[in-house]
C-alpha cells in the first residue's frame, strides 16, 4: 500500500469549508473530497499537499 500524503481540498464555493484529508495523490484526494461533501468534481478549485512548516 502506497504511503498516505495529507492534503488540503478547496472549493468553488466559499460556503463550502476547506477539506483536509490523507490519500495516495492528488486525484485519489479529489475522489475522496467529492464523495466525502457529496458535490461534483467541478466544484473542487484546489488540492493542495500540506507541507510541514519548520521554524529556526
Amino acid at each position: 500500500m502506497p504511503d498516505l500524503l495529507p492534503f488540503r481540498i478547496h472549493f468553488e464555493d466559499p460556503e463550502i469549508a476547506p477539506l483536509d484529508l490523507d490519500a495516495s495523490d492528488a486525484e485519489n484526494a479529489r475522489q475522496l473530497a467529492v464523495t466525502r461533501r457529496g458535490v461534483p468534481a467541478g466544484a473542487i478549485r484546489k488540492v493542495k499537499i500540506i507541507r510541514e512548516k519548520v521554524d529556526g
